[in-house]
């Protein structure tokens, strides 16, 4: 019923309609309401105050330039050289990267906040990662990729982001996470 109420108000409109199309604009009508984290503003909402995530590491890691600088195209970001990073991951994704797994359950969220140096002077850029149902993008392991401003205020690059998922691919052994981060601090100890 539904999907002929979409066709009758997009003929009435002068809108050339099949009923492929038709199903297609209301399935993704009916994903949007499912996943309250599509709208950016509920997406940065839900990365506010950083309730419900885990800082796996006790040191802000070095990322190497060429590196560090990836996680910035296509943004207004003038990112240049090496810089520290700290990693946060949704409590629900907190034992699979510990373990090292190659699966993270649908909807962790993967937090990597930049600075300029190891004291952690200022925040200068967030990116995410988040793990969405089977199909999204599974040639990079179905991860959703974005690039937050340093007061999470504006969403600057978000999705199937090219530059991030051919980096992350390296890793697909490890769930598309790098885990070095983990393997430096558990050798300094």
């Amino acid at each position: 019923m539904r999907n002929l109420i979409v066709m009758v108000a997009m003929v009435v409109c002068g809108v050339p309609v099949s009923v492929a199309n038709a199903q297609g604009i209301v399935k993704a009508h009916e994903e949007h309401r499912k996943d309250p984290l599509l709208s950016n503003r509920n997406f940065l909402a839900s990365l506010e105050k950083m309730d419900g995530f885990v800082r796996v590491t006790e040191k802000p890691f070095l990322m190497h330039a060429p590196t560090a600088t990836q996680c910035v195209v296509n943004t207004h970001v003038d990112i240049h050289g090496d810089r520290f990073c700290d990693i946060y991951i949704s409590k629900g994704g907190e034992t699979a990267i510990l373990a090292g797994a190659a699966e993270y359950p649908v909807g962790t969220i993967v937090i990597k906040i930049k600075y300029p140096d190891e004291e952690r002077s200022k925040i200068e850029l967030y990116t995410v990662m988040r793990k969405m149902p089977k199909g999204y993008w599974p040639e990079h392991g179905d991860w959703e990729f974005s690039v937050i401003d340093s007061e999470k205020k504006h969403v600057l690059a978000r999705g199937r982001v090219e530059s991030c998922a051919n980096c992350h691919d390296a890793y697909a052994a490890s769930g598309y996470l790098t885990r070095t981060y983990l393997r430096e601090q558990v050798n300094d100890e």
